[in-house]
């Protein structure tokens, strides 16, 4: 449900405790900028990406006043790497804070990394739609993973972070979304329609998820 820029995807009937966490994706890539899937392959940012990610950490800046309570965790991937550095330049924080985690990293997506929709769907047209007809469940060939494989892992991560704690996560469009089904309990139905900007983080506390434009 969504109400101007304020994301708010509540339970009210959540079972445990969750930290407070600021959750970024990683700025624009010159793979995102051209529709290639990612995965678990390194890229770089564009300057666009590098953009995006100086007003996230802005607008993190004035969110947070005390960052030295503040965990900042990422996914060892390059264009992670390279979003939280330039968060912590803009709120001034040394990046040897920064906590790297392998299970924090990008869906893998086997023999269609690199790929478009449209190539994809042209070499692997049967592939391509047993994955339109059930987009959760289906596992990629070639070691990629399906979305309870990931939010398996990413819940791994979550479930071993103390409460009451405030975090910067920094990850990925899909890795983000199947952390916030995660957290905030919803359907896979909900999630799969998640968005997943990278212009801004989410920040999740007391069951809800709320849009934090970042500032331009």
């Amino acid at each position: 449900m969504l109400f101007g820029n304020l994301e708010l995807i509540m339970n009210r009937e959540l079972s445990m405790e969750r930290p407070e966490i600021f959750l970024v994706r990683h700025g624009e890539t010159t793979w995102n900028r051209i529709g290639r899937h990612q995965g678990q392959t390194e890229s770089v940012l564009t300057l666009n990406g590098m953009h995006q990610a100086q007003g996230v950490g802005r607008r993190l800046a004035r969110e947070i006043d005390d960052w030295g309570s503040v965990k900042i965790f990422c996914s060892p991937m390059y264009r992670c790497r390279q979003t939280a550095a330039v968060i912590c330049d803009e709120i001034a924080v040394d990046t040897e804070t920064i906590t790297y985690d392998d299970r924090l990293k990008e869906r893998s997506f086997g023999s269609w990394e690199g790929m478009t929709d449209e190539e994809i769907a042209a070499r692997f047209p049967a592939d391509w739609a047993a994955r339109e007809s059930d987009k959760w469940n289906y596992v990629i060939a070639g070691g990629g993973e399906n979305y309870p494989a990931l939010e398996a892992r990413m819940g791994d991560w979550l479930d071993d972070q103390s409460l009451n704690t405030r975090i910067v996560l920094v990850t990925h469009g899909q890795a983000g979304r199947a952390l916030r089904r995660r957290y905030l309990e919803i359907s896979p139905e909900d999630a799969l329609v998640l968005p997943e900007p990278q212009t801004a983080a989410f920040r999740l506390a007391n069951g809800a998820s709320q849009t934090l434009e970042g500032d331009f």
